[in-house]
């Protein structure tokens, strides 16, 4: 009977890893073949190539995807990431001559304050400097991701595009009644007042809470002051919907936060036509090899599912951000 048992559960066993496997196997064949399909189509579309050797003035890409953070870690890949990366690839198409536009495709909920504004900075610095910048808004381009997109020339959304969340978010869990049901004390020796301020074990004081809206407040202005500069616009322009509401990219235009409606293509097209350049210009696009794709979609799903249900950055809970929190 023992042995009709294992036999039992060595078969259902069998069958678990095989079902397993089928899955994997067809996880990997989608995402291969997606990834290939997605690149003919770039290439076919918008006369994309994959490397700088091609000569000739023409439109560079560049992709913000996920949340903006200022690190200098590594990804799966082993690439750098971050807004460290982003400002050198910029810093690559400005020292490449045949750059004559960028469009800057968005796809992100925004991050922390430093790193936006880093990227702000350098699209800036290129903008005054006569390269035209297009920004291309994806299924996400809100807080950060907006500001970012502000220091282009121009703004390109899909009518679905979610944008907008202007505004800046500081938070932290509150675990004091939790700590008191487990009895749990902190024992804290600080140097000062404010040393341990967004403790998770107590409530913030009268006096925190009006140093950290004052800093909330101090941040909020300057995202309003770059928004205005890039967008030409009047701060009083943009404030009465500078509060926090999420939008689509039809509601955007209605606000004078975006110029147009359209995809990627016609992001490249606007870009073309900003710079003066021919239809056929070349765009040049550093795409991935499929192995690559295959990797930095296994990440994004990670960090979408299993990292972040069990929060493995916690660290992250007391940034100051310019981010959609839905």
């Amino acid at each position: 009977m023992k042995k009709q048992e294992i036999e039992k559960s060595k078969k259902i066993l069998l069958s678990i890893l095989i079902i397993l496997v089928f899955f994997l196997g067809t996880f990997i064949f989608n995402i291969f073949f997606k990834a290939k399909v997605e690149k003919d189509k770039i290439l076919t579309s918008t006369n994309t190539v994959n490397s700088f050797l091609k000569n000739g003035p023409g439109v560079g890409i560049i992709r913000v995807e996920g949340a903006i953070e200022m690190n200098s870690q590594v990804d799966l890949l082993g690439l750098p990431s971050g807004s460290d990366m982003i400002v050198k690839q910029l810093d690559e198409l400005e020292k490449n001559n045949n750059i004559k536009a960028i469009v800057v495709r968005i796809n992100s909920p925004g991050g922390t304050v430093a790193a936006t504004q880093e990227i702000y900075d350098k699209l800036w610095s290129l903008r005054t400097k006569g390269i035209q910048l297009v920004a291309s808004l994806g299924d996400l381009a809100a807080s950060g991701g907006y500001y970012i997109a502000s220091a282009c020339n121009f703004i390109m959304a899909n009518h679905g595009s979610l944008t907008g969340s202007i505004g800046v978010i500081a938070s932290s869990p509150n675990l004091k009644n939790l700590f008191e049901k487990l009895g749990i004390k902190m024992n804290v020796i600080k140097s000062g007042e404010y040393k341990d301020i967004l403790a998770s074990h107590r409530d913030l004081t009268p006096n925190e809470k009006k140093m950290l809206q004052e800093m909330i407040d101090s941040t909020y202005q300057k995202f309003l002051a770059d928004a205005a500069q890039g967008r030409q616009l009047k701060i009083k322009e943009i404030k009465p919907y500078a509060d926090g509401r999420i939008m689509n990219g039809a509601m955007a235009l209605k606000y004078k936060l975006i110029d147009g409606l359209g995809s990627l293509a016609k992001s490249i097209l606007k870009a073309k036509e900003l710079a003066n350049l021919p239809l056929d210009a070349p765009v040049y696009d550093k795409q991935q090899n499929t192995w690559q794709q295959f990797m930095t979609s296994l990440q994004g799903i990670l960090s979408k599912g299993i990292l972040n249900s069990i929060n493995f950055n916690y660290n992250s809970l007391y940034n100051l951000e310019y981010k959609y929190l839905p």
